[in-house]
């Protein structure tokens, strides 16, 4: 038996619009569908954004949701791309919550639930220099890594919701890891110079407040 063939994400996207449509048309259990199919891959798209935040992830997503369907009353053009919409959305209500003040604080100075990983349990030294290097990349190049890499996006779809060409997303994705990479071993060789130097060490949460 010949094994089906995924849909591909053009085929997906088509599906979206028609799911989309129709809640624009009063039928609810086409939103529910569309929700469910996006609501995981969003959610870990806004949880590395927020650095782990689950609260504020959470409280992210039920404010996309909660826009997503006041389109309808608000008697909007179907948009282009349903996806794209949700994941603007999600993208622009991300930035303004970094930006607020709370978030600047440094490591030490933020409560330990509020950690970056924090869910019981220690991070091995890789896992904690990934969580402290993301948000140093720039913000373009951080947020096709994290749809690529952790809410796992393809390239194509990516270049679909930011109506982008693939080859752009594929060399910012790129220059994402390259750039991840080098913020790493930086972290790292920071954190040896302090063990080899007598300085306090074991934890690169230390060196939040380098430059």
């Amino acid at each position: 038996m010949k094994q089906q063939e995924r849909p591909t994400p053009r085929e997906r996207d088509a599906d979206d619009i028609a799911l989309f449509n129709r809640f624009l048309e009063g039928d609810d259990a086409a939103f529910m569908a569309f929700f469910n199919r996006h609501t995981p891959r969003l959610f870990l798209y806004c949880l590395k954004f927020l650095n782990n935040d689950r609260q504020m992830a959470n409280d992210i997503m039920q404010d996309v949701w909660e826009r997503a369907i006041r389109f309808r009353s608000e008697k909007k053009e179907p948009p282009r791309s349903p996806l794209g919409l949700v994941l603007r959305t999600a993208h622009n209500l991300c930035v303004n919550q970094i930006r607020n003040a709370k978030h600047h604080l440094s490591y030490d100075e933020l409560p330990e639930w509020k950690h970056p990983g924090g869910r019981g349990g220690e991070m091995s030294e890789m896992e904690e220099a990934v969580t402290l290097a993301l948000p140093r990349l720039p913000e373009q190049q951080r947020e096709v890594l994290i749809l690529h890499a952790y809410a796992g996006y393809k390239f194509q779809e990516i270049a679909e919701m930011l109506d982008e060409s693939v080859g752009s997303i594929r060399t910012r994705a790129w220059r994402a890891r390259v750039e991840l990479g080098r913020i790493i071993g930086a972290l790292i060789g920071m954190e040896e110079n302090n063990e080899n130097n007598g300085g306090p060490g074991g934890h690169i949460g230390g060196l939040e407040d380098q430059p």
